[in-house]
């Protein structure tokens, strides 16, 4: 029996060198413009801490974050540099908000006053960033309630400071759709609109990763990457950056057994063996990243080779037909996710299987799944658990 890792026999490996490569194709298409990577839900199930310090290093000027918490994080891990909490903060966060030195986005009258409460307490002044709904009617001032809500920043005694504008677009991942074209209008329109009443923000942002691509009149001051960063494209009908997936997703077997006809496998007996099978058990289910809908219709990579899944995938637990992969042993790894062999697989085709998108494959890596951080052509390890 070959020996097994001593730390648990699933992980996410973490390639840095293929984050700084689309980190590259992304400057490279945009120019000289400042990019505010985006490193909110775990750095799309990266690992925030370990992605940011990286992304640091290669000179990200600014990261983006979804709450107040996920900038807590980072500053506690020795982050630096400026963050933009892009959807906001409850008022009772103010205090937290400024105490770690974030910016956080507003577009709330009780938001404006608790952030220049908690600033006048401090007897400083607090920045932040203006989010305008444009059309995605999530977050956002409405466009056309911009300058009333000017009016309310200006009356705010001079303890918060406007130093950005952004707003989200809707449909830039089909570059045919014409509401993209609307929506940067009516930023810009709601930009014009602060600047005639006296606000002067400087970082003004609309670009996602799809507008990176496709729509240049959205790149504005700097530019906000997501999905690209982590190496996929937002959809199918973009022009393609030459990107590369970061996160590899691979487990090891457990346990290997073999069945007779008719044997059933796991919850629900929703396999029945039609023939004699060898089938292993892999230390890895949902909750690590494989979805459950992948049951009985994907498949992982073992020697190179395609293992079926078979049987439910479970919360811990999932078992693949190995009977065509030749030496198949205990303490073989298995890839969820990334390359083995001359095969790959990618976190969008495991989101086809599941009928969902890659960015929820990548962000239901589990919390338990260490994350081991590699550089190099030898991918040597430069940490296990994300502190680098």
């Amino acid at each position: 029996m070959p020996c097994l890792d001593s730390y648990r026999p699933t992980w996410a490996e973490i390639d840095l060198d293929a984050l700084a490569h689309n980190l590259a194709a992304v400057r490279r298409r945009v120019g000289t413009r400042p990019v505010l990577a985006v490193v909110k839900a775990d750095a799309y199930g990266h690992g925030a801490v370990g992605v940011a310090r990286a992304l640091v290093d290669e000179g990200v000027e600014r990261l983006g974050v979804a709450i107040p918490e996920e900038g807590v994080e980072l500053r506690r891990a020795g982050v630096r540099a400026p963050i933009l909490v892009l959807g906001g903060f409850a008022p009772s966060q103010a205090e937290l908000v400024l105490q770690h030195d974030l910016v956080p986005a507003l577009y709330r009258p009780d938001q404006v006053e608790a952030l220049s409460r908690a600033a006048a307490r401090r007897g400083g002044v607090a920045a932040a960033h203006l989010k305008v709904d444009t059309g995605m009617g999530r977050l956002g001032v409405p466009a056309p309630e911009v300058p009333a809500f000017a009016a309310l920043l200006g009356g705010a005694g001079g303890r918060v400071r406007v130093t950005g504008a952004f707003s989200h677009l809707a449909v830039a991942d089909d570059p045919a759709d014409p509401f993209t074209r609307r929506q940067i209008d009516l930023f810009q329109e709601a930009v014009a609109g602060l600047r005639a009443r006296g606000l002067a923000p400087d970082e003004i942002h609309l670009a996602n990763s799809a507008a990176i691509m496709d729509h240049p009149p959205a790149w504005l001051t700097l530019v906000r990457p997501g999905l690209v960063l982590y190496g996929y494209p937002p959809s199918a009908k973009v022009t393609p950056l030459p990107v590369r997936p970061v996160l590899s997703l691979r487990t090891r077997i457990i346990y290997i057994k073999e069945i007779p006809p008719g044997a059933t496998l796991g919850y629900g007996r929703t396999f029945v063996a039609r023939h004699p099978m060898r089938v292993a058990s892999l230390a890895l289910g949902y909750d690590d990243g494989l979805p459950r809908l992948a049951s009985n219709r994907g498949f992982v990579l073992v020697r190179g080779r395609r293992a079926p899944i078979v049987g439910r995938v479970s919360m811990d637990l999932t078992t693949v037909d190995v009977t065509g992969v030749p030496g198949a042993a205990l303490g073989d790894e298995a890839t969820v996710i990334g390359a083995s062999g001359a095969e790959s697989l990618g976190a969008d085709r495991v989101a086809s299987w599941a009928e969902t998108i890659p960015w929820e494959i990548l962000c239901g890596v589990g919390s338990r799944v260490p994350r081991v951080y590699v550089r190099g052509a030898d991918r040597d390890v430069i940490s296990r658990f994300g502190v680098i």
